[in-house]
């Protein structure tokens, strides 16, 4: 059965005040229902006024995705009842957003970008004593209420859960290239899926947010439809909510046409025009994207492409974080190397990204440069970037914590070893294999782990 799958992206833009008012955008750490105004609040009398920055970030996204920009454009209203809609409706775009007809290329296929259109955000439920399903109470937080979003809508292209991860893994990276994006914001980017199985009813999923509850709820949803058409069930249509804690979903509602929800043009925003010139500065000031940015690692640097793509693709802080170093220390594959395999493995276990970890590119450099010079081996750098990472210390800090000395007589140390481990010495000389691994172990263990397990090897052999 195949699956077809749709996406819309909902993206808080980056900016000093919301949409339509001066009410600061940055809600962090204000009590609830604090940062708001008359406008963001829909008070009777209150006028908004579009924000031109918003404008030019949407602009900005809409011609690194290869969009058509629209040279006129409006707003409108979307009227549903829900609480947290102060207003009662949303001022979006509908007959006529931002931006069309546009794409993204991942690895096999060019996924279509349908619209791109600006947009207010609701305010924040807060369910008390449960989840959205069976909370005992809900409250309202209308500090979110008018952010600035741009809703980025997909075409039905995806055919499988790997294809979304990746689309939205490099839509991420655009975003965060052109800086108009800020991934470390609470809910800054949300996902609505739209799921159906080839001839079957689609199925809307809600508000999912972060990439690895994005394939959670995805590939939740296609077994339950694909298990449904195998019981001879019909799949409805309508709208589910994705749960983190039980990773299923849940039916919210029956789903609504368009027609329901009652579009009629925004009185109080007049038509705005789109200039070519006006584009054209847009674009003159757009930044390197990060399908230039990998190529251009490749022919710079001499790096793999898969490598500059993990590089990239992963954040723009960790590529910035790679070019830092390349800055201070000349060897940009042995670099990238380190970033590719052992740092994103502690990131990852650490739950952190690059920003959020203590590592500078200073300290890293330091330990790459102390392995490269051979005063510890890769072997214990494997180990010791594992306290590196969260703790932030140097290398020397590190190697003194651990008592590690920096030369080592390695011969010393292996006739040391064979001197004590007889035993083990005649299994070898009769052809135990295994007895050399015990005794590799034991130069390992009086070295702290310091020499080379290969070297190590030689040294026996040559000395027994």
């Amino acid at each position: 059965m195949k699956t077809i799958m749709g996406l819309e992206i909902h993206v808080h833009l980056l900016s000093k005040s919301k949409l339509f008012c001066n009410t600061p955008a940055n809600y962090e750490g204000k009590e609830p229902n604090d940062n708001t105004c008359p406008v963001c609040l829909g008070f009777p009398g209150s006028k908004p006024q579009f924000n031109k920055k918003v404008l030019e970030s949407a602009t900005m996204v809409a011609k690194a995705l290869d969009c058509d920009i629209s040279p006129a454009m409006f707003f409108s209203r979307k009227s549903y009842f829900y609480p947290d809609m102060p207003k009662n409706f949303q001022i979006t775009q509908y007959e006529i957003p931002i931006a069309r007809n546009g794409h993204l290329k991942i690895s096999n296929k060019k996924i279509t970008i349908g619209r791109i259109q600006i947009e207010e955000d609701p305010g924040k439920l807060v369910h008390v004593g449960g989840g959205i399903t069976n909370a005992q109470y809900v409250l309202i937080d209308y500090n979110r209420a008018g952010i600035p979003l741009i809703e980025i809508v997909t075409e039905p292209d995806f055919e499988n859960v790997q294809e979304v991860r990746e689309f939205l893994s490099k839509l991420q990276s655009i975003l965060e290239h052109l800086e108009v994006y800020d991934s470390s914001k609470e809910a800054s980017l949300r996902v609505d899926a739209n799921i159906s199985l080839e001839g079957g009813e689609r199925v809307e999923i809600k508000n999912i947010t972060g990439f690895a509850s994005v394939e959670k709820a995805l590939n939740y949803e296609i077994i339950r439809q694909q298990n449904l058409v195998r019981m001879g069930m019909k799949v409805e249509r309508e709208t589910r909510h994705f749960d983190e804690i039980t990773k299923a979903t849940s039916t919210l509602r029956k789903k609504e046409t368009e027609e329901d929800y009652g579009y009629i043009f925004e009185p109080d925003l007049p038509q705005f025009n789109v200039s070519e010139k006006f584009v054209k500065s847009i674009e003159a000031k757009m930044p390197e994207l990060p399908d230039a940015r990998v190529k251009r690692f490749v022919e710079e640097y001499s790096i793999p492409e898969n490598q500059s793509q993990i590089i990239v693709y992963t954040d723009k802080a960790l590529a910035d974080f790679f070019e830092d170093c390349v800055k201070s220390f000349d060897k940009p594959e042995y670099i990238s190397r380190w970033i590719v395999t052992d740092l994103l493995k502690v990131l990852n276990w650490n739950n952190q990204t690059i920003r959020q970890s203590k590592l500078t590119p200073k300290i890293f450099v330091e330990f790459l440069k102390t392995m490269d010079k051979g005063d510890i081996t890769e072997r214990l750098g494997k180990e010791l970037i594992k306290e590196l990472v969260p703790t932030g210390k140097s290398i020397k800090e590190l190697i003194k914590e651990k008592g590690v000395p920096k030369k080592i007589d390695l011969e010393d140390v292996v006739k040391e070893v064979i001197k004590e481990n007889k035993n083990a010495v005649d299994d070898y000389k009769s052809g135990n294999e295994k007895s050399i691994q015990f005794l590799i172990g034991q130069v390992l263990r009086k070295t702290k782990s310091a020499g080379d397990p290969n070297k190590i090897r030689e040294q026996i052999k040559k000395l027994i």
